[in-house]
């Protein structure tokens, strides 16, 4: 090796190591996930001055600022939250390769992952997921039952391969993640038959909130739907939320015991239930023009190498579940 040969092979890994480099843009990922330089360390095993010098580098690599210290949270600056819409899917698609490979050899346990909401369990998901377990017997399959908000921090934690969820207009949005819209639910006001909002013909926003109302919890879509189109009428200081209940059948149990009435969709049976002892019928009827629909989304991760038991579970659900 000449002299001069030798220099330039000395100066290639310094000029590498000056280079953006894959743990600099995963520590970054990670922190738009985390929002905290500890919580960060703590999922990369770092210590946290290390996160931060991966952050600063980039930083310096790409010449803005990237993330705002706020105490000990942070927010990303907007040429952080385009920095990681664009590296995202590069770290999904580096960190699910060891399982691809796996899957591949065909050697490896094959495991599916879905969290959604118990309306869509109950409701939309029961024939496809029934199907697929005959069909894929040798998939452990597991169906993790929680509202779609916290439904989106499963997705974000990577604790679930597949989300099924509702995402209400004004929700956040989910730049790192990909969506097909499944279905759209019209919402529909349920009230005692005898009830005066039954009777008037043309209701109003106005009419419906001076009512009592039992609600969705409060992580569900369409509870949060609600109370953003209630908020932009300027009616937030007259909504009475008296109950909130996990299930539809749940909510048409208290407006069956007159605690109020009820603004809900349903991905399930919209039958009415007889009234029970000491209950009164019910009446429905269908309030889209004002509340809209709740639209549900299948969500999983951009980037990420898409096993074919995990893309077999998607298409079934798409197939089945037709707008």
């Amino acid at each position: 090796m000449t002299k001069k040969s030798s220099r330039a092979s000395d100066a290639l890994p310094r000029r590498y190591f000056k280079e953006v480099r894959f743990r600099q843009i995963r520590a970054l990922v990670e922190l738009s996930r985390q929002r905290s330089f500890a919580a960060t360390a703590a999922a990369m095993g770092l210590a946290v001055p290390s996160v931060w010098q991966q952050v600063r580098a980039l930083e310096d690599e790409f010449g803005v600022p990237l993330v705002i210290a706020q105490g000990p949270q942070i927010t990303l600056t907007e040429d952080g939250k385009l920095l990681v819409e664009l590296a995202a899917p590069l770290v999904e698609g580096f960190e699910s390769l060891k399982a691809v490979f796996a899957d591949r050899q065909k050697n490896a346990l094959r495991t599916l992952r879905i969290v959604a909401p118990a309306s869509m369990l109950h409701g939309a998901l029961r024939k496809p997921v029934a199907a697929f377990r005959r069909k894929h017997p040798e998939v452990r399959l597991t169906l993790i039952d929680q509202p779609s908000f916290v439904a989106r921090k499963w997705l974000e934690d990577g604790d679930a391969d597949i989300g099924i969820i509702g995402i209400a207009p004004d929700d956040p949005p989910m730049a790192q993640f990909r969506t097909w819209l499944l279905a759209r639910y019209p919402f529909h006001l349920i009230t005692p038959a005898d009830h005066p909002l039954a009777q008037i013909k043309h209701l109003t926003l106005n009419q419906i909130v001076k009512s009592p109302l039992v609600l969705a919890g409060e992580s569900s879509s369409s509870h949060r739907q609600i109370r953003q189109i209630i908020e932009k009428a300027g009616l937030s200081p007259q909504l009475n939320v008296t109950t909130t209940a996990t299930h539809r059948a749940l909510l048409l149990d208290y407006v069956a015991i007159r605690l109020g009435v009820t603004i809900c969709t349903s991905a399930a049976d919209t039958k009415l239930p007889k009234p029970g002892p000491g209950e009164c019928q019910l009446a429905q009827r269908d309030v889209s023009a004002l509340f809209g629909h709740e639209e549900v989304f299948i969500v999983q991760r951009k980037g990420r190498h898409e096993l074919a038991h995990v893309r077999a579970f998607r298409e079934a659900v798409i197939a089945a579940c037709k707008v």
